[in-house]
């Protein structure tokens, strides 16, 4: 069994969530539903992590 990447499943939402995380610098990134999930997330993160690192110092 090792080597198998997973369900096909698992391998488009891998995909969306590297495209949307990739797509991360771009203004209007022309993306899926899913992949602007995964970019919002990861924008939220980020804004998240900035203001947990701004208020520690």
């Amino acid at each position: 069994m090792s080597g198998l990447s997973g369900t096909k499943s698992d391998d488009f939402i891998n995909a969306a969530k590297a495209r949307g995380e990739a797509a991360l610098q771009e203004n209007q990134p022309r993306l899926t539903k899913l992949e602007k999930a995964f970019r919002h997330a990861a924008l939220r993160r980020r804004a998240e992590d900035a203001r947990k690192q701004a208020h520690h110092r």
